[in-house]
């Protein structure tokens, strides 16, 4: 590990912390019995996380959380909330609700976070009644809110507010963006969104993908089918899928998926045992 001067910040603490909570040796310490992970960009890269930090509300007194608690530690899942909200008597201190709530606050007040500019930078206010949680809570329940819905402004250019607020899948909201990410397969350019629903694939599955850095032949294939059948991995001139690699390893084929998600490539893929630091931590 090369010297970043900062061992000694809290900062650093809450890297080491996450580090030791997806890939210490005492299984005790993981979560989920070791199924969270962390992105290449911060997994043995203690700099790259505080820059993001810094960059994305980070400040002393704060805690890094995920805000899908079934997926793991990587920027667009993480966010920095204050450690005293939990002791609110609201009890929902944890649940995705909440989370909504918090991030809604932070787009529209932090102007340290990198979207800000998109948020408050414009104008974007959240009404007075909405900065209690437990009437913001209130109103969602009788609104529509339900797991895997998102808060959507009806007029971008508008406030978070009762009026122009409403619950929406990330497809509905994704139309509705200033901004929307577009993709090109075989020649053909469209929005994420459009392609989700020409495909019938989760939203986020495919933004993962991309994420992932998924070959664009497979950026559409069917959920459960990319990496046991449809997905060809080339190991020292082989073409195999991945579940038969795992199996001629005698390695759990979730081990092997996870190490390819993490970037680990060629024979480490299918190496016995904990990876050194320079292949994968797990």
């Amino acid at each position: 590990m090369f010297k970043h001067g900062l061992s000694r910040t809290k900062i650093y603490k809450i890297w080491k912390s996450m580090r030791v909570k997806c890939y210490s040796s005492n299984k005790g310490n993981h979560h989920k019995k070791g199924e969270i992970w962390i992105c290449d960009e911060w997994k043995d890269d203690p700099v790259a996380f505080v820059n993001w930090a810094k960059q994305n509300g980070y400040k002393e007194g704060l805690q890094l959380v995920r805000k899908d608690k079934e997926d793991g530690y990587y920027p667009e899942n993480c966010a920095f909330l204050k450690i005293e909200e939990a002791n609110k008597t609201h009890g929902m201190r944890w649940t995705r609700l909440y989370n909504i709530w918090t991030q809604m606050l932070q787009r529209c007040t932090n102007k340290t976070l990198g979207h800000y500019d998109r948020y408050g930078g414009r104008g974007i206010t959240v009404c007075d009644e909405w900065k209690d949680f437990e009437v913001f809570a209130e109103w969602a329940k009788e609104n529509g809110y339900k797991e895997g819905l998102t808060i959507d402004r009806i007029n971008v250019d508008g406030n978070y507010e009762p009026k122009n607020c409403k619950w929406s899948t990330d497809i509905e909201q994704a139309r509705n963006k200033r901004t929307s990410r577009y993709i090109t397969i075989k020649g053909e350019t469209k929005t994420l969104a459009e392609w989700a629903e020409i495909s019938g694939l989760p939203y986020k599955t495919i933004q993962r993908r991309l994420y992932t850095e998924c070959s664009e032949e497979n950026l559409l294939a069917p959920v459960g089918t990319i990496y046991k059948h449809k997905f060809l991995i080339e190991i020292n001139g082989e073409k195999k899928t991945m579940n038969q690699w795992a199996k001629e390893a005698g390695l759990p084929f979730s081990t092997v998926k996870r190490r390819y998600q993490r970037g680990v490539r060629g024979d480490d893929l299918l190496k016995k045992g904990r990876l050194n630091k320079n292949a994968d931590n797990q």
